[in-house]
């Protein structure tokens, strides 16, 4: 009868560990997926700019808190057409914060639709 008590005991310590393991495993897988939904809409906030620069080389107004997918994106533009530098924070609804920022040239030649080149691109630097 004591063994059996023991042996019980000893699983469930091994059981109550093994929870504590997959617990800790589980936040972590979260925490990747809430950092990579904050990455996105800072993306989704750099394309969102390029996208009025193809229209408007000379719009430099940015975005303040802008929604997108549950979180916000701000994005600030630097510098003088035709090399600009786009900056875009994106918060996911969690909290989670990143920062994406590119350095582009833009090709004025066109009349309409100007293409926008990214000539280095930084993700939460």
């Amino acid at each position: 009868m004591l063994l059996t008590v023991f042996i019980i005991a000893l699983f469930s310590v091994l059981v109550i560990g093994m929870l504590q393991l997959n617990t800790e495993e589980l936040q972590l897988m979260q925490n990747q997926i809430f950092a990579a939904e904050a990455t996105a809409t800072a993306q989704a906030g750099l394309n969102d700019a390029f996208s009025r620069l193809r229209r408007d080389v000379y719009w430099d107004a940015g975005f303040d808190d802008k929604g997108f997918n549950g979180g916000t994106y701000s994005v600030a533009v630097a510098g003088s057409v035709p090399n600009l530098t786009v900056t875009s924070e994106g918060f996911s609804k969690q909290g989670f914060a990143a920062r994406v920022a590119a350095d582009i040239t833009i090709d004025t030649s066109g009349s309409n639709n100007h293409t926008v080149r990214i000539d280095n691109l930084r993700v939460n630097e």
